[in-house]
């Protein structure tokens, strides 16, 4: 059961958001946490959805959490290259659907990091919808936290990832066309009954949507119509450190990536514009 929060949009100040941020996250059951499983998407590509993936992974699985991350883009898989594990890839969540090894055995495990199940080198010769979710439903039961990378856009492969998900966390720019996909996409999976969607602004420039070059947060918000589980700012560091799994805990990017983080776990950490300048 799922407990529910109340949220309040309004913007108190130039700087500062009142409302609760979280994720709502799952109610105990029967002496165990249920596996949250949690889509990470964009209605197109280039806004940083992969890295916001990785990262996620990487925080929750410090934080003590067994995490798997999923990648479900087919044929243009990058999540291994992100984790550093390109090599030890031998199977993926397509050869577990035709039976060639079990889910099990197509993960790969990284050092003091989240667990991965990669997505197939090649683009698939069939729309395989229950491929990812009958991987994921068979693997759920070893872990806290499933975060399931979607391929960008509203493809098949969105619906394939969708159908793994209970929540969705919608990653934007503060761009018009980027908007435009987010808003289109929050609908989208909302309607192949994911149960709660909220809305990532990635690499943000406070200056820049002040001076009316990007949208401000609330332009944002208003146009996708979903509700704000954190901010990114823009960060040239943060590309370097995804890439190499070098990353500075103390730049800007990374305490936001750590805020977000708390929201998910259901602590009310508030927001500050002043904290991504």
């Amino acid at each position: 059961m799922l407990r529910q929060f109340s949220y309040d949009f309004r913007l108190l100040t130039a700087d500062s958001y009142s409302h609760d941020l979280r994720l709502t996250t799952y109610d105990y059951k029967g002496g165990s946490a249920m596996t949250r499983s949690i889509l990470i998407a964009s209605g197109k590509g280039g806004v940083g959805k992969s890295t916001v993936a990785s990262r996620l992974g990487r925080l929750l699985s410090e934080k003590g959490q067994k995490t798997l991350l999923v990648d479900c883009d087919a044929g243009l898989s990058s999540l291994d290259v992100m984790l550093g594990v390109a090599e030890d890839v031998a199977f993926n969540w397509y050869d577990a659907y035709l039976g060639r090894c079990e889910a099990a055995e197509a993960v790969v495990h990284t050092e003091n990091g989240p667990d991965l199940l990669p997505a197939p080198s090649a683009v698939l010769p069939e729309q395989a919808p229950d491929a990812v979710k009958n991987a994921v439903d068979a693997l759920a039961d070893d872990y806290d936290v499933v975060i399931i990378d979607a391929p960008a856009g509203l493809s098949t492969g969105l619906d394939r990832a969708a159908r793994a998900a209970k929540k969705a966390v919608v990653v934007a720019t503060a761009d018009e066309v980027s908007v435009k996909g987010a808003a289109a996409l929050a609908k989208t999976v909302t309607e192949k009954g994911v149960e709660q969607c909220r809305l990532l602004i990635n690499r943000y420039d406070v200056k820049a949507a002040k001076k009316g070059k990007l949208l401000t947060v609330d332009d944002i918000i208003d146009k996708t119509a979903v509700q704000l589980l954190g901010i990114v700012p823009e960060d040239p560091e943060i590309t370097y450190s995804t890439v190499t799994g070098k990353r500075g805990d103390k730049n800007k990017s990374a305490k936001a990536f750590a805020r977000i983080v708390e929201r998910i776990d259901g602590n009310n950490v508030p927001l500050n514009l002043k904290l991504l300048k």
